[in-house]
């Protein structure tokens, strides 16, 4: 999912024990991650991040 410039992914864990991670990469390369025990978690805060960052966003911004 794109939105704003910024792409949101979310990433399965390379091994069991390991979480998936919500991630955020920023049209400047800067990184943001963070871990959840289900990837519908990781997703529903994807996408609650997405809808906030739409919300903020100028409206010549907003796709």
């Amino acid at each position: 999912m794109k939105m704003s410039g910024i792409t949101f992914v979310v990433y399965n864990p390379p091994q069991l024990g390991l979480p998936y991670l919500a991630v955020m990469i920023a049209p400047t390369g800067e990184v943001v991650a963070v871990p959840f025990e289900t990837p519908a978690e990781a997703e529903n805060h994807n996408i609650e991040s997405a809808a906030k960052t739409t919300r903020y966003a100028p409206a010549s911004r907003r796709e």
